[in-house]
């Protein structure tokens, strides 16, 4: 099956300051492609693998129960299939939203609750509730990273800490600092938009450890060991097979936004669990809570849906890797797409791993999977 032709549509893209592009979901669009999808797949392979010396591309995929992947190196060179660890960035935020469904089905909340039930907020003040923090309509926007408050310099300073030191930028902002912006940025009592906000995730991630009477980071350890049975998925530490690992603190609550590392196999095996509602709370996530008809696309919790196709996606980025997950659930496939380079703003990398994806889900969907020449 071929990509529909259409002219290129970008549905999605939040640009804030490059740092948060990384962190932020980038740029996800139905791209022209020619009448053959093998020869389309492996010629976006080779073009953007060439000229990277030391890449690690893995593309993986997952039709019923089967789950294949390989692994390409600089022009689309087949690497033997080790199972490299990267860093995935925002799809950690669907395991954040996971782990929020597993909370209404525990009776800790609801979507409906506003934070300061859950939080040491003043009960007579507005703030946002669960449900906008998980679909980005909370009314927050980037923090501390708001490129309205910074000058050219801050903003200067920031892009070489991140993308040529690799550091992490979100690395110590605790559950005290959050709480401080939380209870400083008062929000209006309105509904508002849809705004891309890892700030908003990591509130959610305080929540999430507040009812659980834990850190952010120790809830990721529990639920992911416990609950969905993942053993090479975990919070990053700055270490892994790969290079230039983000670092965190124990107590960081950013970890909801972008903090984890995992392999091809783990996130398809995620996949699979989503495609199969196991544990049945997952299926909370799948729910259209809005759509953003002009913008071309629906929100989960945490997930964001594809109106026409009914596919799940989430991308995600830290200096250092890029990654793409979707679902379709309507025909049992599930791709993971993950590299060791980043996705710069404003270079033909920026979207090249959504654009992929999309690609392979549209194929696989047509019944293409073993033409794909990836299985």
């Amino acid at each position: 099956m071929t990509i529909p032709s259409k002219k290129i549509m970008v549905i999605i893209k939040v640009i804030a300051v490059i740092a948060v592009i990384a962190l932020a979901i980038a740029v996800i669009v139905r791209p022209e492609a020619d009448r053959s999808d093998k020869a389309s797949i492996t010629n976006m392979i080779r073009e953007y693998t060439k000229d990277k010396s030391d890449v690690k591309l893995t593309v993986g995929l997952l039709k019923g129960h089967k789950i294949s992947y390989k692994v390409y190196g600089v022009g689309a060179k087949e690497l033997d299939p080790v199972e490299y660890e990267y860093e995935i960035g925002s799809i950690s935020k669907t395991f954040t939203s996971s782990m929020l469904c597993k909370a209404v089905a525990d009776g800790r909340v609801n979507l409906s609750d506003s934070i300061s039930k859950h939080l040491p907020l003043d009960p007579h003040t507005f703030y946002p509730t669960i449900l906008s923090l998980a679909t980005h309509t909370s009314g927050y926007g980037e923090y501390p990273f708001d490129a309205s408050t910074l000058s050219e310099e801050e903003l200067e300073a920031i892009n070489t800490k991140f993308y040529e030191k690799r550091l992490n930028i979100y690395q110590g902002i605790n559950r005290e600092d959050t709480l401080g912006r939380i209870k400083s940025n008062v929000l209006q009592d309105k509904p508002y938009g849809w705004e891309y906000s890892n700030f908003g995730i990591a509130v959610l991630g305080t929540v999430l450890g507040e009812v659980y009477d834990t850190t952010v980071k120790q809830r990721f350890e529990s639920f992911i060991k416990n609950e969905l049975g993942l053993t090479k998925t975990r919070p990053g530490n700055g270490t892994g097979n790969l290079n230039s690992y983000w670092t965190w603190n124990d107590d960081d609550t950013y970890f909801a936004a972008g903090g984890l590392v995992s392999t091809v196999t783990d996130l398809l095996k995620y996949g699979r669990m989503h495609l199969d509602d196991s544990p049945g709370y997952l299926a909370l996530s799948h729910k259209t809570y809005q759509t953003f008809e002009k913008d071309g696309f629906a929100m989960g919790l945490g997930w964001l849906i594809d109106p026409e196709k009914g596919y799940l996606w989430h991308n995600g980025g830290t200096s250092s890797c890029t990654s793409f997950i979707g679902i379709d659930k309507e025909h049992d496939t599930a791709i993971v797409i993950l590299s060791n380079y980043p996705a710069k703003e404003g270079t033909k990398d920026e979207d090249a791993l959504d654009i992929l994806g999309y690609a392979l889900l549209d194929s696989l969907s047509h019944g293409a999977y073993v033409q794909s020449g990836l299985n």
